[in-house]
């Protein structure tokens, strides 16, 4: 595994955890490069049962940022779900996720600029100065005296954690964009190979035409011209062979 692979598996790892709950995150180990992954499979690498691995694939489902498509046992009668992981839309949730921190840690900063805040310190409880002078500054769980807090501490801490969400917004950004220029490369080359099968398709229905007129009409029959024509034929077919297996190839890697 390389680098890319390494931190791009990190986030969607970042991501399944915050949408699923902890030690879900295996999930990524499992469907990431892969495709139609089956949910038995799933559930016999986590060592969980069926019904726990489906409740976590529908919460992570629920943000799109995984798709199924499902296959009927005919024996049985029961459906068997096949899991795909999008990772471009799971690290767009991870973004906005990440981008939604951001605005409450700003939120936070600029409400501790503005206000008075009250601890105590026994219990831990924090409340604006309105909400304390309710209480007569006396915590509500033990009685004891409430302090003000260190505003100057809180703003440093929060401003020290919304630049590290920044930071890891532009990471996520800089895989984002480079994972969309390799998605937008292998739609061009596709267009292509679908350009190019289209083209072969329609030469070898023209040929197939022509070789059937040949074969129709004895004064156009010509043995140098049919000959020809089942030549180009089992050419063109050929040349399909070879890029349906080249294509394949490519899949696998």
């Amino acid at each position: 595994m390389n680098k890319k692979d390494e931190i791009t598996i990190s986030l969607l790892k970042d991501v399944i955890r915050k949408i699923a709950g902890k030690n879900t995150e295996e999930v990524v180990d499992i469907l990431y490069d892969k495709q139609n992954v089956n949910e038995f499979k799933i559930a016999e690498k986590l060592k969980k049962s069926i019904n726990e691995v489906r409740n976590i694939l529908y919460k992570i489902s629920s943000f799109n940022i995984i798709s199924s498509t499902r296959k009927k046992d005919k024996k049985k009668g029961w459906y068997t779900y096949f899991w795909t992981l999008d990772v471009d839309k799971a690290l767009e949730t991870l973004r906005k996720l990440k981008q939604n921190e951001i605005d409450v840690f700003e939120h936070v900063v600029k409400s501790r600029k503005t206000k008075n805040f009250y601890v105590c310190e026994a219990d831990g409880i924090e409340m604006s100065e309105e909400t304390a002078l309710l209480h007569s500054f006396l915590c509500p769980e033990c009685n004891e005296l409430m302090q003000p807090v260190n505003e100057d501490k809180k703003v440093k801490e929060m401003a020290v954690r919304i630049e590290n969400s920044r930071k890891e917004v532009a990471i996520i950004q800089k895989e984002l964009d480079a994972i969309r220029v390799i998605s937008s490369k292998a739609a061009v080359r596709k267009d292509k190979r679908e350009k190019k099968k289209e083209k072969i398709k329609r030469a070898t229905a023209r040929k197939v035409k022509a070789l059937e007129r040949v074969r129709s009409n004895p004064q156009l029959k010509k043995p140098k011209l049919v000959k020809h024509a089942k030549n180009i034929k089992k050419k063109l077919k050929l040349k399909i062979k070879h890029a349906k297996k080249k294509s394949k190839a490519k899949k696998k890697r």
